[in-house]
């Protein structure tokens, strides 16, 4: 039996991939953000950003597109968003049509934007300098809600930047069909109005963080995609300043203090009580026992979690 040529292969995938391609433009996608049961009203008053970032950013406007590692679609989902938001494969989610790939991707959209920093900024008006648009908040979103609170934390567009130097103020420009190497910009093109006049960001009943946005993880300092964990572990740090290994350390130190401290407590006042002859040395030694049992269950319970 003949092998096929690796080159042969290559020029299979790319034939595949190009027989699937499903190209659209930005009145398409306006037209899908509108008519989706997902979209919120902050969507759908925002659709042209929706669009900018479709067009300008993520696919060129390909229902098809896979960027090499993570992320497919016309608004480029991820694997993990995928799988939880429409219970199909990737493969699978490639074929769908655009209007079912922008309602998965309003319904991830919707519960991103109740996080607190993406409420934070929309409530802000302007941030360093320019308007608060729907290019800028949507770039919040798809650059990851942790990083964006960094930006926010800042006051600076440069805030945050990932590991290409793209910050979320240089997203919102190229959405808009602009650059200006990430630095504000007092009127950046394409503005779709302020997105607190919209309503907000409201609707959805999914709770929110049981995945990163498409394309949008947490990254560490090297620009990689942290793991769920990692990222919650992280955002911890940053909300609290003390990792969580050591909170946990000192919750059980303060416990086992609190306990130890009711212990002795009770001990003294049964010496006290054996002082004045109402309980017998019997019965001292026995509480004094029991005492020593229950601590020791108490830390054992305690190194155990």
């Amino acid at each position: 039996m003949k092998t096929v040529p690796k080159g042969m292969v290559a020029i299979l995938w790319m034939l595949s991939g190009l027989a699937l391609a499903a190209f659209v433009g930005a009145a398409d996608i306006v037209a899908a953000i509108q008519n989706s049961p997902s979209a919120n009203t902050w969507l759908k008053a925002n659709a042209h950003a929706v669009a900018n970032l479709a067009i300008n950013v993520e696919s060129g406007g390909n229902t098809a597109a896979y960027n090499g590692t993570c992320c497919y679609g016309v608004l480029q989902m991820n694997t993990a968003n995928i799988a939880f938001y429409t219970r199909l494969t990737p493969q699978q989610y490639q074929q769908l049509s655009l209007q079912d790939q922008i309602n998965a991707w309003s319904a991830l959209t919707v519960d991103a934007m109740k996080a607190g920093s993406v409420k934070q900024l929309i409530g802000m008006g302007t941030f360093d300098g320019r308007p608060v648009d729907g290019n800028l908040v949507l770039a919040c979103v798809q650059l990851g809600i942790g990083n964006c609170q960094k930006m926010i934390n800042s006051g600076s567009c440069k805030g945050f930047a990932d590991s290409n130097g793209t910050t979320i103020c240089s997203m919102a420009d190229k959405m808009a069909g602009a650059s200006n190497n990430g630095g504000s910009t007092t009127n950046p093109p394409g503005s779709n109005g302020n997105p607190g006049s919209t309503g907000g960001a409201t609707g959805g009943n999914s709770s929110l963080g049981k995945f990163t946005p498409a394309d949008s993880c947490t990254r560490d300092g090297a620009g990689k995609c942290l793991s769920i964990t990692a990222a919650l572990m992280a955002g911890f740090v940053e909300g609290s300043g003390v990792p969580m290994p050591k909170m946990k350390q000192q919750l059980h130190l303060m416990f086992a203090s609190v306990v130890t401290l009711i212990i002795a407590a009770c001990l003294v006042t049964l010496w006290s009580s054996y002082g004045k002859g109402k309980i017998t040395l019997a019965a001292l030694k026995l509480h004094a026992i029991r005492a020593g049992i229950t601590l020791s269950i108490v830390l054992g319970v305690m190194k155990a979690l």
